[in-house]
Order: C-alpha cells, then sequence, then structure tokens
C-alpha cells in the first residue's frame, strides 16, 4: 500500500457519478445496487465497493466489541460489573464510523477518488 491516500486521478466523470458516489456511503451494504446498476462507471464502482468494505470492517469491529464486552462483563460480574463499563466504547465506535461516512459522502460529491487506508486498494483493484 502507497502513503498517499488519494488515487491519481480525481475519478469522477459526471455529476450523477460524484452524487451516485457519495450516496453509496449513504447505501452501507446496499451500494451492492450501485455497483450492479452503474458497471461501466469506474468512480461509482470504486466508491460502492469502498462503502461495502467499510461496512465489513465496522460490522466486524462491532462484533468485536461486543463480544469482548460482554465477556469482560461476565468474568467480572463478580468484582462488581466493571466489564459492563467497556459498553461504553460502542456509542464511541459508532460515532467515529458515522464521521467517516460523512467524509467519504464529501469526498465523493467533490470528485476525488479517496482511499481509505486498507480498503482503499482493494476498492480500487475491484473497481478496475
Amino acid at each position: 500500500m502507497s502513503g498517499d491516500n488519494k488515487s491519481a486521478s480525481k475519478g469522477a466523470g459526471s455529476d450523477d457519478s460524484k452524487v451516485l458516489g457519495a450516496i453509496a456511503y449513504f447505501l452501507g451494504f446496499f451500494a451492492i445496487l450501485l455497483y450492479l446498476i452503474k458497471k461501466e462507471d469506474k468512480f461509482v464502482k470504486f466508491h460502492s465497493i469502498q462503502s461495502i468494505l467499510l461496512n465489513v470492517v465496522w460490522m466486524v469491529v462491532f462484533t468485536v466489541l461486543m463480544i469482548g464486552s460482554m465477556s469482560l462483563t461476565v468474568v467480572t460480574a463478580t468484582m462488581g460489573g466493571i466489564g459492563g463499563l467497556s459498553m461504553l466504547c460502542l456509542p464511541f465506535a459508532g460515532l467515529g464510523v458515522l464521521v467517516v461516512v460523512l467524509f467519504m459522502m464529501w469526498k465523493a460529491f467533490s470528485g476525488e477518488m479517496y482511499k481509505l487506508p486498507f480498503i482503499g486498494d482493494l476498492a480500487d483493484k475491484y473497481s478496475s
């Protein structure tokens, strides 16, 4: 992976592509529909795939946090239930994902093919 998060080209060919690229992040997993409908539009395909991958990563992180919090709660139940406090991480993680989604919507609407770390290169590979 290169250190540059942005692809060399600006990417978007039309205003429709920019809007659909931004909508892909709003749709989450349903961005697969945009991917299937706009197969000829690399910009929309890129943002659709990156949105799907972002949601997969979020689901994995959410699941790990939930299982970890529940396990910690059970283990520490005899010590006053301190593990339940770890559930407070979830709203902050969700807020972090919301900020990333809004940022990516803005980047797509601006016509940029901004690559998120780790998943951006995969999205670029599969949108070509």
